[in-house]
């Protein structure tokens, strides 16, 4: 009969998505990995596999609470220009700690291999579950005329993904909530134009 687990795995894994988060894959080593998670070597090894198999566990973490909570936000608000407003705003208030920390996910873009085809394809598959999400919600606002028939849904989803990264990479350089908010105001302009983007 196997032993029971000393440990609570999903703790642990949130624990190393958050070192992960803070560090950067290459500045995480298994030391401090097993110090933050409360774990010997081979329970890491045994429940997770080794250093990479976690790191892509977390970002899975990452991805699929980050992604569902943008999704209920979306799908609870009644006006779609005001999930997104919430959603950019939200960003533009967030602490200097935060901003500094950014986003995991676009962390691990900036800094992964380029042959590194697993988070490469990890990370396409991500945008596209975004860009679903956001394009849902898009054509959703179009038939509440909150949103010009012709606007391009698709488009204008991959273009609140840009804008989102951008501002994430700004506030990362230097945490400004008066200039994150000026380009969250120039975003949701896309709601009152008749433009096509």
């Amino acid at each position: 009969m196997a032993r029971p687990k000393e440990f609570n795995p999903e703790r642990a894994l949130a624990k190393a998505m958050h070192l992960f988060w803070c560090l950067g894959f290459e500045n995480t080593s298994l030391e401090a990995l097993m110090k933050e998670m409360g774990i010997a070597k081979q329970s890491l090894y045994d429940t997770f596999g080794d250093k990479r198999a976690l790191y892509l566990k977390a970002l899975t973490r990452y991805r699929d609470q980050t992604n569902g909570r943008g999704q209920k936000m979306l799908n609870e608000i009644p006006l779609v220009r005001d999930g997104f407003a919430k959603l950019l705003y939200g960003i533009a208030a967030e602490t200097r700690e935060q901003h500094e920390r950014g986003c995991l996910l676009l962390s691990a873009n900036l800094q992964r291999d380029l042959k590194d085809a697993v988070i490469r394809d990890f990370l396409r598959d991500n945008q596209a579950r975004v860009e679903a999400i956001f394009r849902e919600a898009l054509v959703r606002a179009q038939k509440q005329g909150e949103l010009s028939l012709q606007q391009d849904p698709a488009a204008l989803a991959r273009f609140f993904i840009v804008t989102i990264q951008g501002m994430r990479s700004m506030a990362r350089l230097k945490s400004d909530k008066k200039a994150l908010e000026q380009v969250a105001r120039v975003a949701l302009a896309a709601f009152n134009s008749s433009n096509p983007l």
